[in-house]
C-alpha cells in the first residue's frame, strides 16, 4: 500500500494534529480491540497509520486499553480523562481540547479500523475550511452517506467538546451540528469502508487481496 503526501503547502500541513480513535469497546467485534485485529496480516491500527501520517505534521493516538502496545508504535498515547470515559469520540474530542488550546491548528479525527482512508482527505477538508474561514469543522460526505468520525475541525471548536458532554449529550453528529459546519463531498464510497463487524473485516480482506 503507499501514501502521497498531501499537496497543501508544508506550513498548512504543519497545522494539522491527527487523532486516531482506538478507545472503542469493539462490541460488534465481540469485545476485542479493534485497532489490534488482524488485516492483510496487519493490524488494522497499522493500515490507518500508513494512510494517515503522510498526511498530518503530527499523530497521537486516542486509546483506553491495550496502552503500552499502542506505545510501540512510536506516537503519544492519550486515554480518555475519567469524567468521560466510556462516551465515544466525543470524549477523545474533550480530552484533547486542552492540550491543543493554545494552538492555531487543526484536528484530524480517523477511526483506527478504517484501513483505505483516502490519502487526500486532509488535503479536501483543509481546503474547505480556509476557502470559508467561518467554519469550524469540516467532514467527508459520500452521496447521503456521512462520515463524522473523520472531520477536521478548527483546535478552536474543541473547547466546546467538555460541556457538551456535561449537558449529558455524547453524538459527535449532535456536536457537528451545533458548530459552524460542512460536508465535503467525496466519490470513492469504498475509502470509507470500516470494520465495524467480522463481516465487514472479511468484505475488506477480500479487497485488499484481489487488489494485491
Amino acid at each position: 500500500m503507499t501514501t502521497q503526501p498531501v499537496t497543501a503547502g508544508m506550513t498548512e500541513q504543519a497545522l494539522v494534529t491527527g487523532l486516531i480513535l482506538a478507545g472503542g469497546e469493539g462490541r460488534r467485534m465481540g469485545g476485542q480491540d479493534k485497532g489490534w485485529i488482524a488485516l492483510a496480516s496487519q493490524p488494522l491500527v497499522s493500515h490507518v497509520l500508513a494512510r494517515l501520517r503522510p498526511q498530518v505534521s503530527q499523530l497521537q493516538i486516542s486509546a483506553n486499553r491495550h496502552l503500552e502496545e499502542y506505545r510501540t508504535l512510536g506516537f503519544p498515547v492519550i486515554t480518555d480523562d475519567a469524567q468521560w470515559q466510556g462516551m465515544g469520540p466525543m470524549a477523545a474530542l474533550a480530552t484533547v481540547a486542552p492540550m491543543l488550546a493554545d494552538t492555531n491548528g487543526y484536528l484530524q479525527l480517523v477511526p483506527c479500523d478504517a484501513p483505505l482512508l483516502p490519502d487526500h482527505l486532509v488535503r479536501d477538508l483543509l481546503a474547505a475550511l480556509q476557502k470559508n474561514p467561518a467554519l469550524e469543522i469540516a467532514y467527508p460526505q459520500c452521496g447521503d452517506r456521512p462520515q463524522p468520525a473523520m472531520l477536521l475541525a478548527k483546535c478552536s471548536a474543541l473547547a466546546s467538546a467538555a460541556a457538551y458532554l456535561a449537558s449529558g449529550q455524547r453524538s459527535l453528529r449532535g456536536w457537528i451540528a451545533n458548530r459552524a459546519s460542512q460536508a465535503v463531498p467525496f466519490d470513492d464510497v469504498a475509502a470509507f469502508a470500516n470494520a465495524n463487524d467480522p463481516a465487514a473485516l472479511l468484505q475488506l480482506e477480500h479487497r485488499l487481496s484481489h487488489d494485491a
